[in-house]
């Protein structure tokens, strides 16, 4: 899950804000019991976490890379995705409804206010997340592709695979790139084109139509071009990055695509 499904999460769950935790259940193996009778205090994302506060601690959900929740609220599904049936690692029961965590990382923080530890300048979807910031820190590493940078969660917390695909084909950049071979003007523009590619896709994870709206992600041709679409492994990652080997490469003379 990337951070603008996470940051959704957060808005669905807010209407157990207030409500007691009366059962847990699922094979995490830290100590779930002591959630019980819990009342949570809040609920936020960040980057790639979701956070539920408690009173004296905060249990944080990491969803790797397969991760994902389910959530009922008077028996009415909040997320819309498919019904899982395998166990979850974590399952919190409240007279309300119930959430579920799937292939995740669970784990306690020992404190009263877990919102404070976290830096909201480098959370793409935080009204505080600062371009400045993500600018300075990607000069910082001129050696680094562009690729890595993307998913480096200490720069643009958040930002997944299919961001870092899709904003890198707006562009024109190939995952290849180092950063000292981008120009400062380009690099800029890409920086924007990630906090804006990100509300969109909030924007439209929300309403179910995310994938129809993906250019270059699981595509086949690029639509600019018409180019067949490389992927490829990249980077120190190692993740799949989807690219097309001609529009990506700087050529300037291509048409523009709509990107409404």
């Amino acid at each position: 899950m990337e951070g603008p499904s996470l940051y959704l999460a957060a808005n669905q769950l807010k209407p157990f804000r207030g409500k007691t935790v009366l059962s847990v259940s699922g094979n995490t193996k830290i100590e779930k019991e002591r959630i019980l009778g819990k009342e949570v205090k809040s609920i936020f994302s960040w980057g790639k976490h979701l956070i539920i506060q408690f009173d004296e601690f905060a249990l944080r959900t990491h969803f790797l890379l397969f991760g994902a929740f389910e959530a009922e609220l008077n028996h009415s599904t909040l997320t819309g995705d498919y019904k899982r049936a395998y166990t979850p690692r974590l399952q919190l029961d409240f007279e309300n409804g119930n959430i579920k965590l799937f292939s995740c990382s669970v784990k306690f923080l020992e404190t009263r206010n877990a919102k404070a530890s976290y830096d909201f300048t480098i959370d793409i979807m935080s009204p505080k997340w600062s371009p400045d910031k993500a600018f300075d820190s990607i000069s910082s590493k001129p050696d680094a592709l562009i690729a890595d940078v993307l998913l480096d969660q200490e720069i643009f917390a958040g930002v997944g695979n299919i961001i870092k695909n899709e904003v890198l084909w707006r562009v024109r950049i190939h995952p290849e790139t180092k950063v000292k071979e981008i120009p400062p003007s380009q690099l800029k523009e890409l920086i924007a084109e990630t906090k804006k590619f990100s509300l969109l896709f909030y924007k439209w994870r929300k309403v179910f139509q995310l994938r129809k709206h993906l250019d270059i992600y699981q595509k086949s041709i690029c639509p600019r071009c018409g180019a067949k679409v490389k992927r490829e492994k990249t980077g120190k990652r190692n993740r799949i990055s989807h690219f097309c080997p001609v529009c990506q490469m700087g050529d300037e003379n291509l048409d523009q695509p709509n990107l409404s």
